[in-house]
């Protein structure tokens, strides 16, 4: 078997903690995933991996030859790309993740003349309405709008977001308007759970300037088409990026409040693991999105 591919395999591997979920990712099966590890260890001449039926962990020599494989492999596609810099396209998987709202709005629309573009990179788009651990799952690049929590990844600001109060009519009417920030002190809000301070929304507006309130409610999420549907079934109020509820809007479902005042927006960004050398089809996608989303502004 080619030893270098062996050595990528090993790394997701000991990266996803599974067999079956490189298997997955890749057009191996997991036999196959399972015979470039034994070749390994049976050239190496020692165990690399503790497997049960339960877990697989890396052996203390494992844990070495992991090292010493990203580091190989990473120095191998960044010598390809030096040489190759100018000359040829990018190729191979560009694995992708993304919330299925985000991802169907603004990121499957641009795909075709991405891939037109590009015609020897492939996508393999997760829509996940969750964080994922990007390791983990063996995902090259994730588009991420809101505050970002895990300080191990590379951030590239791609655009921004704005974001709007919104509430449903039968809310108002039996709870009423509020005016200012400070009477949503008065209602029931409904928060983002998996934000790091949920119940602090901070506005801005021209004539009273930044204003942070402390919001409470009986209702959290940690989706936001939960947040959606809780607020069209009338429990409260609700920030949320104004493209998300945008229909909902035009409709009449949801009311925007406290159009004099600003949310801070959010920003849009791509992310991906910190690592030596990125490989071009991300540098070429995020340029690309980065140049879409400014064209469109």
């Amino acid at each position: 078997m080619d030893v270098m591919q062996s050595m990528e395999v090993f790394r997701r591997v000991a990266e996803a903690g599974s067999f079956s979920a490189v298997a997955r990712e890749t057009t191996m099966s997991q036999s196959t995933v399972s015979k470039h590890i034994a070749a390994l260890e049976q050239r190496l001449g020692t165990k690399l991996l503790n497997r049960s039926t339960r877990q697989l962990n890396l052996t203390e020599a494992g844990k070495e030859y992991y090292h010493y494989c990203v580091r190989i492999l990473n120095d191998f596609q960044e010598a390809e790309a030096s040489v190759g810099k100018g000359k040829i396209l990018p190729t191979g998987s560009l694995r992708l993740s993304s919330t299925a709202p985000f991802g169907r709005k603004f990121i499957i629309p641009r795909l075709a003349d991405f891939l037109s573009k590009y015609p020897d990179i492939n996508i393999d788009y997760l829509m996940q309405d969750r964080y994922i651990d990007l390791v983990k799952e063996g995902v090259d690049l994730a588009i991420r709008v809101g505050p970002l929590e895990d300080s191990s990844l590379i951030a590239r600001k791609i655009g921004t977001s704005r974001r709007v109060v919104v509430a449903s009519s039968a809310y108002i009417i039996k709870h009423g308007f509020p005016q200012t920030p400070a009477d949503l002190n008065q209602h029931e809000c409904l928060t983002y759970s998996l934000l790091k301070s949920p119940n602090d929304w901070f506005f801005t507006s021209t004539q009273h300037g930044d204003e942070s309130v402390r919001v409470t409610g009986r209702f959290k999420a940690s989706s936001n088409e939960a947040l959606i549907e809780a607020a069209l079934a009338g429990l409260g109020i609700t920030t949320l990026c104004d493209w998300h509820v945008e229909e909902h809007v035009k409709r009449g479902r949801l009311t925007v409040l406290l159009k004099k005042y600003e949310l801070t927006p959010y920003d849009i960004n791509a992310v991906y693991p910190e690592r030596r050398f990125v490989p071009q089809k991300v540098k070429r996608f995020i340029d690309y999105l980065r140049d879409s989303f400014k064209h469109n502004d």
